[in-house]
């Protein structure tokens, strides 16, 4: 009757649903990879935040670089910023803040800030040194420079003089000068000097 021609079937129709373990299995990797998904993101955000406080910290270091050169015209500037101390003061603050911070690229964090802070002995809770603390780091990166660690000073009350730094040499300002003088020079200048 029919001018089509049909048979039956012979092999069994495809089933597109999957079975209970394909299930399972599937809830699994996205599981696993929302979690992959969750951890690079923290990654990358940490990255960018390393990136960061290492881009500032080279920022930092060249601006106490500059600071050291020209340091008795910076006291002067200073002082009439913070009336209250004196030339003595201000290199003794600079002075602990460098032995402090040197090692993390001139940049204080708030743990090496208690140190300090006990070290000064001053009687403080830890709240009140983070409050202090997040009150001059204005841009949240976790870390404040020589600017910002003098107006937390400034706020902090503490007994005058502030106590000079025994570990610095009267003269070392002028050797770290020198030494950055010869580092920066060009290699015939440095062969003058017999660095080679």
């Amino acid at each position: 009757m029919g001018s089509f021609f049909s048979t039956p079937l012979t092999r069994p129709p495809f089933i597109f649903d999957l079975p209970e373990s394909k299930l399972k299995e599937a809830a699994e990797e996205e599981e696993e990879d929302h979690l992959f998904a969750e951890c690079h993101a923290a990654n990358l955000a940490n990255c960018e935040n390393m990136y960061r406080q290492n881009a500032r910290s080279k920022v930092e270091e060249e601006k106490f670089n500059e600071y050291r050169r020209s340091w008795k015209e910076v006291v002067e500037k200073l002082k009439e910023k913070y009336p209250q101390w004196t030339s003595e003061d201000i290199s003794n603050l600079r002075f602990h803040f460098e032995h402090f911070a040197e090692e993390f690229g001139y940049l204080l964090h708030f743990c090496i800030l208690n140190e300090m802070l006990d070290f000064f002995q001053h009687d403080s809770s830890p709240e009140q040194r983070r409050a202090m603390f997040d009150s001059v780091d204005t841009h949240h990166y976790g870390a404040i420079n020589f600017e910002e660690y003098l107006q937390l000073m400034n706020n902090v009350v503490f007994a005058s003089p502030v106590p000079a730094a025994a570990w610095f040499d009267e003269d070392r300002d002028e050797i770290l000068t020198l030494c950055y003088e010869v580092s920066q020079a060009d290699p015939f200048t440095q062969m003058c000097y017999g660095l080679f």
